[in-house]
């Protein structure tokens, strides 16, 4: 089957967790499939045909608000987008559609693959289509992506998506439930796919109580919570050492954290063998994230290691394997749920090391495949020849 893969930017080094599953799916996809990849950024696949879509530029994370209103304002919808992707559509030949992040491209995604009546499978890795900043949380407080900002968003991009979609696909049972609950797929035809990854190096994690160490990776700003982990770490005691990798706008302020007490350990941004060696050097990977975090992939990349989890209660974090939660945003709830977890930490990490199938990409990838295939065989396309407009 000629399989189409779309997404925002798929463009190396550090790509985030939406992008890894795209590259690793088309991967997966392309051993009995024709695989073309759709992206705003300048790629090469292996065995797999790239297409560049002319995508917004990302703006830097200190751009003025009016600047940064005004991108907001473009990516509602791009024409030039629609035609760009209704063209590459038709003339490849595609027979299934399979949309992820669109951030950058619009709406326009969807209105090219609808105007072909080609079978639609989107792939939800956050809130995007139903909140502006795909955050669902104002204030570090859930809003439900019905602020005035996100109307427009909301009713454009979602009426875009719903308009031909065969089958949704999330990685948590909260986030789909969210684009049910929002009118853009049914409950019949959303599925949940619980994130899949390579394997890595796996150990049992046996800590010393008196020298436990914590883990934090991913980009470093408010919404990811890291200033709730600094401050819980003044309670926790004094053989307790906690690493931190990544970069962003709190970057500068999580240097000084670790200047100023000699059991933080800053490591900066990390990739292949260096996060790696960012999970091997920890017990416990701390989530403490102040947004609807739908499902991130190092909870995932923590659980085939047999690393646990302590995670905040918002999104989908409870739902990873294993895991223990605590209130978002209060330092002590999450200290406390630290110290309480410390003596289960073993029994843990076993069961994640018995469960390691379940966190594997191949189980990932086998399971979108049977949604993909499926949607295709319900649907009747009936294209339109594929006169390129």
């Amino acid at each position: 089957m000629r399989i189409a893969l779309i997404d925002r930017l798929l463009m190396p080094p550090g790509r985030g967790g939406a992008e890894t599953c795209v590259v690793a799916l088309a991967e997966y996809l392309r051993h009995r499939h024709q695989v073309i990849v759709f992206s705003g950024s300048p790629i090469e696949l292996e065995g797999v045909r790239c297409v560049q879509l002319p995508a917004l530029d990302p703006l830097p994370a200190d751009a003025h608000s009016v600047r940064k209103a005004w991108l907001h304002l473009r990516d509602q919808w791009l024409p030039k987008v629609h035609r760009a992707l209704r063209r590459g559509l038709a003339e490849a030949r595609v027979e299934l559609v399979n949309t992820h992040v669109v951030q950058g491209l619009s709406a326009a995604v969807f209105t090219a693959v609808a105007s072909l009546n080609l079978p639609h499978v989107h792939t939800t890795h956050d809130p995007n289509v139903l909140c502006a900043r795909a955050l669902m949380s104002r204030g570090g407080e859930f809003c439900g992506g019905r602020c005035l900002t996100c109307r427009p968003q909301r009713i454009i991009r979602g009426h875009a998506l719903a308009a031909r979609l065969d089958a949704l696909i999330s990685p948590s049972r909260s986030l789909l439930n969210m684009h049910v609950a929002a009118g853009l797929v049914d409950a019949e035809r959303a599925f949940l796919i619980r994130q899949g990854v390579q394997p890595g190096k796996a150990t049992l994690r046996i800590p010393d109580p008196n020298a436990v160490r914590l883990g934090f990776i991913g980009r470093l700003d408010a919404a990811k919570g890291p200033l709730t982990l600094l401050r819980a770490m003044r309670e926790l005691p004094s053989g307790w050492r906690l690493s931190i990798a990544g970069g962003g706008p709190l970057e500068d302020t999580v240097r000084a954290a670790s200047l100023g007490d000699p059991r933080i350990d800053f490591m900066g941004g990390v990739q292949g063998a260096a996060k790696q060696r960012f999970f091997e050097g920890i017990d416990v990977l701390v989530i403490p994230s102040e947004w609807e975090e739908p499902a991130p992939l190092v909870g995932t990349e923590a659980a085939i290691r047999g690393v646990p989890a302590v995670v905040s209660d918002r999104g989908g974090l409870p739902e990873i394997p294993l895991s223990r939660s605590f209130r978002a945003g209060d330092s002590a709830a999450l200290a406390g749920t630290l110290k309480e977890f410390v003596p289960h930490l073993a029994s843990a990490s076993r069961e994640l090391l018995a469960r390691r199938d379940e966190f594997l990409f191949t189980r990932y990838g086998r399971e979108t495949e049977e949604v993909l295939l499926s949607a295709a065989h319900r649907s009747d396309p009936g294209h339109e020849g594929w006169v390129v407009r």
